[in-house]
């Protein structure tokens, strides 16, 4: 392993993408009694509907068997698969190939105001570990009513049809338009998106002055049941993650230091995030005393510490802990490919943390003696505003296809997404998943027979369509 020091480097490393504690789905609230039926309007008749009728449907199950998995399938198909979509309508897609495998593309539908909307994918998806697991081929996109199953499905292949079919249908439409929108598909997300998102803003530094605002993966939904919807989440902040690789020729003294740094946290305190965040989130939790809690997040800390009894998991489980707290995660001690060994030590900052001061109150002197290196460093960002317009359209968006639903900020405090390389360059981020899903469906994300709903699909679909239309096209 090249080792450098100090620790810190000054510059920022562009570098990896990090989902590891938890599956996209980490909001979602896992209940036995899940009833996985169609949902949105048509509960009863989604047996009887022909999904196929439906083009955005068909697109889908075509995207989808484009095998663009990490390692080993190809980011070009899926990219060109894309452009001849848009030029058939006569949309001009730029695609840059980079290599065998990787590629990513844009394309503009001129509008008054040159600023564009960006609606922003990845064209990569997960790998398939197990493929004997899956109930059908990972890349055949059957359909095992209600469901599509194919990998990608919920990650993030489902939203990119959607960012299509809303350019499409404004295109065909022949609305005038008031302001651009730019569909942008990136590659190498799964990995460290070094060659996807980071290097097309490395390239075209002239984006940072001229996006408008980005929408991509990251929101989330916690629903029990179709008409039990708890929480739509809108991503709008997540904390950053400083990997250290620490190694050494000891395996035993290793394991010890593992032990020692593994989950461990700083004292809780507040952000600004959380002020936003949390009073909104509050009041869909099912247990009065998180409720109250969440509701007055500048005495939260007093609150907790001095609660007549000890607060239970659920009352303030660990997930509402992580907005409070940098914390680290240590990985399981493997064999270094230069010799030795090795561990990968994760740091979880709240957005406005400096590096060297939690590093020290996490780690102390216990580093002493080992060799490490810090894998990447992301810059500090504010969060992107809830007042922004796009924000403000998806809150509409939401309350007029689920009246009643609670739709608010959403701070992922276990998972990134590529919105953080745009706000670094500040360009407004919103992560957002238009698709109702209930817990099961988006649990199956990252492992075998990863599916999304026929019913909850379309209905995705209009929802997306809906509020790019009236972000950017004249009333």
């Amino acid at each position: 392993m090249s080792i450098q020091r100090p620790l810190v480097q000054r510059h920022k490393k562009l570098a990896r993408t990090l989902l590891y504690l938890a599956p996209v789905a980490i909001w979602f609230v896992a209940e036995p009694a899940i009833r996985e039926l169609g949902d949105l309007g048509i509960r009863n008749d989604w047996a009887k509907i022909d999904y196929d009728e439906y083009e955005s449907f068909r697109l889908l199950r075509d995207y989808l068997r484009i095998d663009s998995s990490y390692p080993d399938g190809n980011e070009i198909p899926a990219v060109e698969f894309l452009a001849e979509q848009l030029e058939k309508e006569g949309i001009e897609a730029h695609i840059q190939r980079l290599g065998v495998r990787n590629a990513n593309l844009w394309a503009t539908l001129e509008g008054a105001n040159p600023r564009p909307l960006v609606l922003h994918q990845h064209v990569d998806v997960d790998p398939v570990l197990s493929p004997e697991l899956w109930q059908a081929p990972p890349f055949a996109a059957e359909y095992r009513a209600p469901h599509v199953v194919g990998r990608g499905a919920f990650d993030m292949k489902s939203v990119g049809i959607a960012q299509l079919m809303a350019v499409l249908e404004l295109r065909r439409s022949g609305v005038r338009l008031n302001r651009s929108v730019k569909i942008l598909a990136t590659g190498d997300e799964e990995r460290d998106s070094f060659l996807g998102t980071q290097r097309v803003l490395a390239e075209h530094p002239e984006w940072a002055r001229t996006f408008w605002a980005v929408l991509t993966e990251g929101g989330a939904v916690e629903a029990l049941s179709a008409e039990e919807v708890k929480y739509w989440g809108t991503e709008f902040q997540q904390k950053r993650f400083v990997v250290v690789w620490v190694c050494s020729s000891d395996r035993q003294r290793l394991e010890d230091l593992r032990k020692s740094v593994h989950f461990r946290g700083t004292e809780r305190r507040l952000t600004e995030t959380v002020r936003i965040f949390f009073p909104r989130y509050g009041p869909s939790r099912a247990r009065s005393v998180t409720r109250e809690l969440l509701a007055s997040p500048d005495t939260i800390l007093e609150s907790i510490r001095t609660f007549p009894r000890e607060l239970e998991a659920a009352e303030f489980p660990p997930l509402l802990e992580a907005h409070l707290r940098d914390q680290s995660y240590a990985f399981p001690v493997e064999e270094d490919p230069e010799g030795g060994y090795r561990f990968q030590l994760v740091v979880h900052l709240l957005p406005d943390s400096d590096f060297d001061i939690v590093f020290e109150k996490l780690v102390g002197d216990s580093m002493d003696g080992f060799q490490y290196v810090v894998e990447n460093y992301n810059e500090k960002v504010p969060p992107s505003p809830i007042d922004h317009p796009v924000f403000q359209a998806i809150d509409e968006g939401v309350s007029r296809l689920h009246p009643g639903v609670d739709h608010g900020p959403l701070f992922l405090a276990w998972s990134a997404t590529d919105a953080r390389y745009f706000r670094e360059v500040g360009i407004p981020s919103y992560g957002f998943s238009p698709f109702l899903l209930v817990s099961q469906d988006s649990q199956s994300s990252k492992g075998p027979n990863e599916r999304i709903p026929a019913p909850a699909f379309i209905a995705g679909v209009q929802l997306y369509e809906d509020v790019v239309r009236r972000l950017v096209a004249e009333d």
